[in-house]
């Protein structure tokens, strides 16, 4: 009897045991968080880890009648290289192969796709597919949200910014945005930009934005008014306030900002913060970070009142219709006409003429940036400009890019023989956002100068005696070739007495744009 009950044991024991096993290689991830997508087209509804597969159940999005159609090269990846490879497509083809599903009526349609299974010790995953060009970074493997480091001084309850307070109405000037993307990492292909619009030139405006490996970034742009702006990470978007001539800083939690425009994930982190702030319109930002608008929508209503003040709206009317026709013709034409300027005389609030014209002058250096790019460009500088002022005025509109300025003269033989070595260099660096600057002096003579430049692309300067002399001795130029190489915030990277080679260069240059 005693052994018959011992068996017994033993056997519910196995089978408890077997039945813990069985249970333990199967796990479900409902609606699972992730850092970061570039695709509106799908995401991911549930996840089933077992032992034998990996199962991700996806909603693909998109016009009916779209067939749905994976590539053989889509997978998951993780972080020691792992990689667990598409199996089949349920609901879906694999590179066409088969006749695909197509999108419903209702712009959706559920697939379940099998990879191979994952390791037990791998708490996140990639979705990569190549081929149709969809990413989503940061899959969670549990019910966790992403872990971001926040640091405790920016979730800690500040006093109320009671002095903050908000002039509406139009005040021409720079703002100022410092960031921090929190939970960024450089192996994401996120794209930037900062869209708004002035409601005086025809089309939005769209700033795109250099994040720097560390998550990091800078913009200034010339606004009008205090301005709801969008900041746009890939599929997701941030609003922020922002004010002409002040500054804000932003530190954004890229996951929920991310998962909050979600289509599955949406509703769940609407509400959450999103971002924290310190700087101009503080507690406007603040709010809008978390899914509130209280502090915007008090200020509209003192705007409203202003700007439509019998005193006001009618000048401002009268200006607008000068101001409109003007700015379509300065969008097209990348410049202001005399007969323009003269218009913009006559507009009653200065700031309008005032915003116009700096959005001019950024339009003009852009313009011979892009010129630059395909042709030599001649700069000329005021030979006022002296002193201390000299470099700040030539890397000026050229803000927030990576520069090679050379020192070099048409005698120069060396020099000759090394812009011919950068041909290829500037070739296979084309699509980073690098601008060559090249100076020489009175001793290259105008004439044989400009005769040079047809075929070397970049911005030329003929820099007066005094201006190439203050260069040469506050930079240490003994001899030339010599090289400056400014990083993409404006300082000083490296300097090169004599050609350092191309391969140093463009080592130097990958770094001034990325770093």
């Amino acid at each position: 009897m005693r052994r018959s009950i011992c068996g017994c044991l033993c056997l519910l024991c196995l089978c408890w045991i077997t039945l813990q096993a069985q249970a333990g290689r199967r796990k479900v991830m409902e609606n699972p968080g992730f850092v970061l997508t570039n695709t509106e087209d799908l995401e991911i509804r549930r996840i089933v880890l077992t032992d034998e597969q990996t199962q991700v159940e996806v909603v693909m999005y998109g016009k009916p009648g779209t067939p749905a159609v994976f590539s053989s090269k889509a997978a998951l990846k993780w972080a020691d290289g792992g990689v667990a490879r598409l199996r089949d497509a349920g609901g879906a083809s694999v590179d066409g192969l088969t006749e695909p599903e197509v999108i419903a009526d209702d712009g959706k349609l559920d697939v379940t796709l099998s990879f191979a299974p994952i390791r037990s010790d791998v708490h996140e995953v990639d979705f990569v597919d190549p081929e149709m060009g969809w990413n989503i970074f940061g899959i969670q493997l549990s019910s966790k949200e992403p872990y971001v480091y926040v640091p405790n001084y920016l979730t800690t309850d500040k006093p109320e910014r009671r002095n903050e307070i908000l002039e509406p109405g139009l005040a021409a000037g720079k703002a100022v945005v410092n960031g921090y993307i929190l939970g960024y990492d450089p192996r994401m292909s996120l794209f930037a930009e900062l869209v708004y619009k002035d409601g005086i030139f025809p089309e939005e405006w769209k700033r795109s934005i250099k994040v720097r490996q560390d998550g990091s970034f800078h913009l200034e742009t010339e606004l009008l008014q205090p301005t709801l702006t969008s900041l746009r990470l890939n599929e997701a978007t941030l609003q922020l306030f922002l004010v002409p001539d002040e500054e804000v800083t932003v530190y954004v939690h890229l996951p929920r900002v991310s998962m909050a425009s979600s289509r599955l994930l949406g509703k769940h982190y609407e509400k959450k913060q999103k971002a924290w702030f310190d700087g101009a319109a503080e507690t406007i930002n603040m709010e809008l970070a978390g899914g509130r608008s209280s502090a915007l929508e008090a200020y509209r209503v003192v705007e409203k009142k202003m700007m439509e003040s019998p005193d006001v709206a009618s000048l401002l009317k009268a200006d607008y219709q000068k101001a409109v026709p003007v700015c379509a013709r300065l969008a097209a034409s990348s410049s202001l006409s005399s007969d323009d300027r003269k218009i913009l005389k006559s507009v009653n609030f200065p700031e309008i003429r005032t915003y116009v014209e700096a959005v001019a002058q950024s339009l003009q250096a852009n313009a011979k940036r892009m010129d630059a790019v395909r042709e030599a460009v001649i700069v000329s500088l005021d030979s006022h400009v002296t002193g201390a002022d000299i470099l700040p005025k030539i890397i000026a509109p050229h803000k927030g890019r990576a520069i090679l300025i050379d020192f070099w003269a048409t005698w120069c033989g060396p020099c000759r023989k090394s812009m011919q070595a950068l041909v290829p260099l500037k070739k296979s660096l084309s699509s980073k956002d690098i601008v060559y600057v090249y100076l020489t002096g009175p001793s290259s003579p105008e004439n044989v100068w400009k005769s040079t430049l047809s075929k070397m692309t970049g911005v030329h300067y003929r820099l007066t005696e005094a201006q190439w002399k203050y260069l040469c001795a506050s930079y240490g130029v003994t001899g030339i070739p010599a090289y400056l190489i400014i990083s993409h915030d404006g300082k000083l990277q490296a300097r090169y007495i004599g050609f350092p080679g191309v391969d140093v260069l463009q080592k130097d240059l990958i770094r001034a744009v990325e770093e």
